[in-house]
This record gives C-alpha cells, structure tokens and sequence, in this order.
C-alpha cells in the first residue's frame, strides 16, 4: 500500500527507490551532514580578530533494503544519484556494511560523500 500525504509537510523519504549501478534499492533511511570547521583569526599578540567558517566534504549515510532475494549488493566506488528533492545531486560510496536480522528484510548500510564534479 502506498503512502500518501494529504498535507503540506514532508513526509517519508522523498527519492525511493534508488538506484546504483543500475540496480534498485529501497531507501530505508538517507542522512546527509554538511560540515565545517571554524577557523579564528588572531592578531600578532594572540588576540581574536574574526573567525570564519570553511565548509568541509558533504558526507551521507543510508540503509538500503534489498530490492529481491537476489539482489546484488553495492561496491565501494558506485556512485548513487538522487535526482530531486533537497539533497539531488551524486554521491560515491565508500564503505558498505552488510547486517541481517532473524524475521527483517535483508538491507545494506552504506556511506560516503557528494561527488564534487
């Protein structure tokens, strides 16, 4: 049965299934973390001027269920495009993570970061 919202507000996972390598999977959960590092800028006596903020590499997270029984799991190096929603853009693999649980679907956990260019 789908999931249908009959609001305004956002609900659920907005790209599902997706796709990497040309194989689907279904996104159980997607993270993605934009970080930075402050940077505080001194005088020649040690004194705080300003800081500034420098944005660090997009990283992501998500657990992927395997679309059937024979569904192939992904490698490190596949590249996973999101093509709408608030985080659309290319982002790499870099580390997968396999778990299965007694009476659960079988699913991935996969990481990595938002391919530059």
């Amino acid at each position: 049965m789908a999931v249908t919202s009959d609001g305004t507000q956002s609900f659920g996972i907005e790209v599902s299934p997706v796709a990497i390598n040309s194989v689907d999977y279904i996104a159980e959960d997607f993270n993605v973390t934009y970080a930075g590092n402050r940077v505080d800028i001194n005088d020649s006596n040690g004194e705080p001027l300003g800081s500034t903020t420098v944005p660090q590499r997009v990283e992501f997270s998500a657990t992927l269920q395997y679309a059937t029984s024979s569904t192939a799991s992904p490698t490190i190096g596949h590249e996973m495009t999101l093509a709408t929603g608030r985080n659309a853009s290319t982002y790499v693999i870099t580390e997968i993570g396999d778990a299965q649980t007694q009476g659960d679907y079988a699913k991935c956990s996969v990481s990595g970061y938002e391919k530059i260019n």
